[in-house]
């Protein structure tokens, strides 16, 4: 299974599946809930031969972002 650590979350969950792996995704935020435009993978595990579960947080990795 590749490494997709940091990776941004769709092209995780794209590189995990053209692997043959069946992809869940658990979202995770912090109290205050810091608004961000950039989702990014912060845990990955296996869950068996051909699942695995990534654990996403959403990022402010654009300066120029402005909240709606």
């Amino acid at each position: 299974m590749t490494d997709v650590l940091g990776w941004e979350l769709s092209r995780a969950v794209a590189a995990l599946e053209a692997e043959g792996f069946a992809v869940s995704t658990v979202g995770v935020s912090s109290r205050k809930g810091v608004k961000g435009n950039e989702s990014r993978v912060i845990r990955q595990r296996r869950k068996g031969d051909a699942e695995a579960e990534l654990t996403f947080s959403v990022f402010k990795t654009d300066l120029m972002y402005q909240e709606p």
